[in-house]
């Protein structure tokens, strides 16, 4: 029976889609038809460019104003009703949409090219700003102009595009169907502004550092590899923002950088994951971590407050305060707290792993005693933590890049912010010593050996600079995307990326 049942479904979807696939031909023979039509009344279906005075909502907004006088407004038909002489359309530019009132008094032989106007052209109306009998906020239509014909038809009007895999695909679908989309896309461009102008109030220079880089150093991760047809080499795309190259240029006499752009790692896909995604890093000469936990602190609060409109945000089911100061709390105290583990008491990699094992919890064979840390608090510790908090003082084995704590040299200068169980930032007091940094290099480059593909690769023209001197410095990196996520009350990554990656259609 579930057999049955299955072929059942089958062939009830493959008949739905045939169906639709139908209707959509019919609609689109129509369409040409009509632009037939309008090509044989000497209508130019894709002129140059339209004009206009105002945009669709002004009509509205500034109705007093321009109440009797004429507009030029252009847009997108996204309804159309009547019959006989009279006709009503809705128009749809970037601001909302606008009536058109048309009557065949006013425009007698360029009235009936109307018919051949389908919903998605583009067209220019002209006329005077007046209010109809229902009360409504139009233009009365004296001239128009045809702009550009739509060939397939547009998504349902009330229903707009809900297949998630459809509106991904065709992300400029869901932008017009859905208002909600465009204003993600919207205030991930108002978050990107913001810190640009926050970061260059603070003293801080933009600067743009290389994308193709021969050695993807700067984070722990694996990267895209390409090739350089004309030096015939191998390189990489960049797996961060110019974290070497920023501090390289601190070595040449910079003092607060900051770049934003985008990284590349060829590793997994999932909610709060992309192989493309966007930050922004920046490093601060004669500071150290805590100096960065302060503008970290400061950059957070008020850019919810600017988004949000307070300190007060919501985030799937989460009431978030984001009121300075946050709470601040260690590596080892969040292990011991969430995930009931102290980590000094497992010095060695294979003593953790026997502890880890008789927890159960799934042991990479391949990763070091820093990974396995890593991964078993990001399973067990780091989804607890809810509200903005700093996290402090981790592990030198998967901080390779970060001054050691004089107090306790197991652990790093480095800081996270924490927010809803996701990683808002990673900052620390950057490794200026070159000999202490080329022997962490060396380690990495024996867990890279082991197959931790993962690992972070050694830089020896990084090593060299910092044998020139290097200040002290204090370094952070931002992840746009899970901020854009946070202010949007977005649950998946793939909805704050304008165009994500997807596999290919069978």
């Amino acid at each position: 029976m579930k057999k049955i049942y299955l072929a059942l479904v089958l062939s009830y979807n493959l008949l739905e889609k045939r169906g639709i696939q139908m209707a959509e031909d019919i609609f689109i023979n129509q369409r040409k038809e009509n632009l037939k039509k309008l090509v044989e009344a000497g209508v130019d279906p894709y002129p140059a460019k339209g004009e206009r005075s105002h945009l669709c909502a002004q009509i509205k907004d500034d109705f007093k104003k321009l109440e009797g006088k004429k507009v030029t407004v252009v847009g997108r038909v996204m309804t159309k009703r009547g019959h006989g002489k009279i006709l009503f359309a809705n128009i749809q530019d970037v601001s909302g949409q606008t009536q058109g009132f048309f009557r065949f008094d006013n425009l007698k032989n360029n009235y009936d090219l109307l018919k051949y106007v389908d919903m998605g052209d583009f067209i220019q109306i002209t006329g005077k700003v007046f209010k109809t009998k229902a009360g409504e906020e139009s233009v009365e239509v004296m001239d128009w102009k045809f702009l550009s014909k739509a060939m397939k038809p547009l998504p349902e009007k009330w229903h707009g595009l809900k297949d998630v895999e459809t509106r991904y695909r065709k992300r400029y679908l869901d932008f017009l169907t859905n208002e909600e989309s465009k204003n993600v896309i919207r205030t991930k461009a108002r978050i990107i502004q913001f810190l640009r102008k926050f970061l260059s109030e603070e003293g801080f220079e933009e600067v743009f550092t290389p994308y193709l880089e021969l050695n993807p150093s700067g984070a722990a991760a694996k990267p895209f590899k390409t090739h350089l047809n004309a030096y015939n080499m191998d390189m990489y795309m960049r797996i961060c923002i110019g974290e070497l190259w920023q501090k390289m240029m601190i070595v040449g006499g910079f003092e607060k950088t900051f770049e934003i752009g985008q990284a590349f790692r060829n590793e997994g896909v999932d909610k709060a994951h992309n192989p493309e995604f966007t930050m922004c890093e920046f490093y601060w000469a004669y500071a150290d971590r805590d100096e960065q936990i302060k503008i970290t602190e400061k950059l957070f609060s008020r850019l919810v407050k600017e988004i949000s409109g307070s300190y007060g945000l919501a985030y799937q089911g989460e009431k978030l305060n984001f009121k300075p100061p946050f709470p601040v709390i260690t590596f080892k105290e969040v292990m011991q707290k969430y995930a009931k583990l102290d980590i000094d008491k497992y010095p060695t990699l294979e003593a953790l792993t026997g502890e880890l094992k008789k927890r159960k919890f799934q042991v990479d064979p391949k990763a070091g005693r820093g990974k396995l840390i890593d991964d078993y608090y990001k399973a067990e510790a780091r989804p607890k933590l809810i509200q903005p908090t700093f996290l402090i003082n981790h592990p030198i084995e998967i901080s390779p890049l970060a001054k050691k704590n004089e107090k306790d040299p197991s652990t790093v200068q480095r800081l996270q912010l924490l927010v809803c169980g996701e990683e808002m930032c990673n900052g620390y007091s950057e490794l200026n010593d070159p000999e202490d940094q080329k022997s962490r290099f060396t380690e990495q480059k024996k867990l890279l050996k082991k197959g931790d593909e993962e690992a972070m690769r050694s830089d020896e023209h990084f090593v060299e600079a910092l044998e020139y001197g290097m200040p002290p410095v204090a370094g952070n990196g931002i992840g746009i995307e899970r901020l854009t996520m946070l202010l949007t009350d977005s649950q998946v990554m793939r909805e704050v990326i304008t165009f994500p990656i997807m596999k290919p259609e069978k």
